[in-house]
């Protein structure tokens, strides 16, 4: 595998800024078979796109979809990290019913949509080789999440004509996205056990600025922004200290983070591995928040199964990495 160098478009500062788009390798053995290699190169912001998605939702009839948020894969398999208030948006802005099916669990209505939108390969188009009509022709997929998974609970208001409110412990949350046959494997960024520290250098990429789309007839794709700045302060006991208005252990740092970056990675340090979830931002201000990857990688999701026991099966396409001073 190799990496990506981002670099800004002209016009942009190093601090935020546009990605400039260059056709990037991301392997020198892309495999023996044609469609093996036409996925593993393209231009850097598609190939940016597999693993970074807008989060998108809408009910059936609707004329758009509403572009909520920014999340990203972990695992080969489907599984994507994203911020938990992206995924209660269909519940907060009241165009989703949700029915309690038993404690812990619940389900929204069944005309909604809920998922990530991933890019349609543009060198499939005119591929020299027999491939699904769909791959030549399509601009994007929407891959359906099977579950979402995040973490809070009711509070009781004291007024009885209030409905309880809902609190999240940790603004970070977990879906299992679908098999797309058309795709394949999911392009996961790297995750892990790793602390990070003050003065760290933060990498948040995201769709800033996202506007809804047009169900019908509409061109626009979501463009990826990065965000850069040294990390300021960590919150790791949030929970029990209320260090700041963020839900679960945080950490602060200072960047520009837009509307619809929300849920996006932060690559700390090298960018090797993706230490926070992008979760508040202030108006105008070089200051934000992100939640860590790593406490919530030992809470139960999955019938008692945590993240990390999944990574550690070895089954699901989650990368383990290991080394000094990550």
């Amino acid at each position: 595998m190799k990496g990506i160098d981002l670099k800004p478009r002209e016009g942009f500062a190093r601090e935020f800024f546009g990605i400039k788009s260059e056709v990037e390798f991301l392997s020198n053995r892309p495999g023996r078979s044609l469609s093996d290699f036409f996925r593993s190169f393209g231009p850097t912001e598609f190939l940016l796109r597999q693993s970074i998605v807008p989060i998108v939702a809408w009910n059936t009839g609707d004329e758009e979809a509403h572009c909520i948020g920014t999340g990203f894969f972990i695992s080969a398999s489907g599984y994507l990290l994203t911020a938990a208030h992206v995924l209660r948006d269909p519940i907060d802005e009241n165009y989703s019913s949700v029915t309690e099916i038993e404690k812990g669990k619940h389900k929204l209505s069944d005309s909604l949509n809920f998922g990530a939108m991933l890019p349609a390969n543009p060198a499939m188009r005119n591929a020299p080789f027999d491939i699904h009509p769909a791959m030549r022709e399509a601009k994007w997929f929407l891959c359906p999440f099977e579950w979402t998974s995040h973490w809070g609970q009711n509070v009781e208001s004291p007024l009885i004509h209030q409905e309880p409110e809902f609190r999240l412990l940790h603004d970070v949350g977990l879906c299992k996205v679908r098999e797309q046959p058309l795709i394949g494997p999911y392009q996961p960024l790297n995750i892990g056990l790793h602390s990070l520290a003050i003065g760290d250098r933060a990498v948040a990429i995201g769709y800033a600025g996202m506007r809804n789309i047009r169900l019908q007839g509409d061109d626009y794709q979501p463009e990826l922004f990065v965000s850069v700045g040294a990390v300021t302060n960590v919150l790791s006991d949030n929970i029990s200290k209320k260090q700041n208005s963020t839900p679960g252990p945080n950490f602060e740092f200072e960047a520009k983070i837009p509307g619809k970056m929300s849920g996006g990675p932060i690559l700390v340090g090298g960018g090797i591995l993706t230490k926070g979830v992008v979760s508040r931002s202030w108006e105008n201000e070089n200051h934000a928040t992100g939640c860590l990857i790593a406490p919530m990688m030992t809470l139960p999701v999955v019938d008692g199964t945590s993240l990390l026991d999944l990574q550690q099966s070895g089954n699901e396409g989650i990368a383990r990495i290991q080394g000094p001073d990550l």
